[in-house]
């Protein structure tokens, strides 16, 4: 792995709170509950220059806000810690990633100015008025373009990104000519690949009562991810060449209780619920890799101990060589940077990708 001076880019989350309750995102179970296993954490401005040091910030082309579980502009603070990070290297480059249903107007003018000229704020917008809400639950698809407006006109620099569902594919061409119209930067779209042993998610209410479903868009390759497929995940995993896209990037995740790993597909692990269906195997497996990895790595908490030191330390410059290259690869490497050479394989690979998120 890649030392501390050649740290180029940080993956934060400064917050794992999210006032939306996507069904398919980690924090919730089907948009209804929250996972229990998520303890609320927001980070101080102090927080963020203890380890986001003016030394880390000289040496890094850029970071972004975005993180597994929360929505950065939940975080009070996050508009003094762009101004603080740009007082300390102009040319640094921040991407926000948002659903920009929060806050008001003054607010967004705000970050327009704090923010350094290198900058994108990347909102997570699916669908139009009355499809918006259907996935992102708790988000006022009005609200979201007001902010956005506002931020744009203010100078701001903004994405449109268009997750793709049965309910809002026929919406694409008009969410993208609405980017335009508004003055996004661009328009980015991709389709779902949570969709596990199903191709239908249901949405509840906080009494449990199902609201609606969801369902993967019409010409997608992917529509769910099969039993079959997690049965086979062995052999997904021993075929599969890692090539870790953090070690070509130069790049570390800190998550909202200050613990670095090298990517956040690793740090949603401990958050992961393991039920008891087709994929409880594999789960429990990744469980147990988690927290061998941990015990080696030793402290890894940035609030308790500087990015480099644990970045420099033996035990992490070491242990990527086992979980890459070994006998017992990491399955979680495996499905997020692994290059599968046989074409069915492959094929199922790319089905493997989302088993172990946590969908509830």
């Amino acid at each position: 792995m890649f030392k501390f001076s050649d740290l180029k880019q940080i993956h934060l989350e400064i917050s794992n709170n999210c006032q939306a309750s996507c069904p398919m995102c980690s924090r919730n179970i089907d948009g209804g509950q929250e996972n229990p296993l998520i303890k609320l954490k927001d980070w101080s401005l102090e927080d963020f220059k203890s380890v986001i040091t003016p030394r880390v910030l000289k040496q890094l082309y850029g970071f972004y806000f975005c993180g597994n579980f929360g929505d950065p502009i939940m975080n009070n603070d996050l508009i003094e810690m762009c101004r603080y990070a740009k007082s300390q290297n102009e040319n640094i480059q921040i991407h926000i990633h948002t659903n920009g249903g929060a806050r008001k107007t003054q607010w967004w003018e705000d970050l327009a100015e704090a923010l350094p000229i290198n900058h994108l704020v990347i909102f997570g917008i699916d669908g139009l008025e009355d499809t918006n809400h259907l996935y992102r639950v708790g988000v006022n698809f009005n609200a979201v373009i007001r902010n956005a407006r506002t931020f744009i006109s203010a100078g701001g620099k903004a994405q449109w990104a268009f997750i793709r569902f049965k309910h809002n594919e026929h919406q694409l061409e008009e969410a993208k000519a609405l980017s335009q119209e508004l003055g996004f930067e661009s328009f980015h779209h991709k389709e779902s690949s949570r969709f596990i042993l199903e191709a239908k998610v249901k949405v509840v209410d906080r009494n449990g009562k199902i609201i609606h479903h969801i369902e993967p868009s019409t010409n997608t390759p992917m529509k769910f991810i099969d039993r079959k497929t997690i049965e086979n995940y062995k052999e997904i995993v021993k075929g599969s060449k890692i090539e870790c896209q953090v070690l070509k990037t130069k790049e570390i995740y800190i998550d909202a209780h200050g613990d670095l790993y090298s990517c956040c597909w690793l740090a949603n692990t401990p958050y992961s619920h393991i039920s008891e269906d087709a994929s409880f195997e594999v789960r429990r497996k990744i469980k147990q890799q988690h927290d061998k990895m941990i015990s080696i790595l030793g402290e890894v908490n940035t609030f308790k101990r500087p990015i480099e030191d644990i970045i420099n330390s033996d035990e992490y410059q070491a242990i990527w060589k086992d979980m890459w290259h070994g006998n017992d690869k990491n399955i979680i490497c495996a499905r997020s940077c692994g290059v599968h050479q046989n074409v069915e394989i492959s094929k199922c690979a790319d089905q493997f990708l989302e088993v172990t998120r946590f969908n509830g």
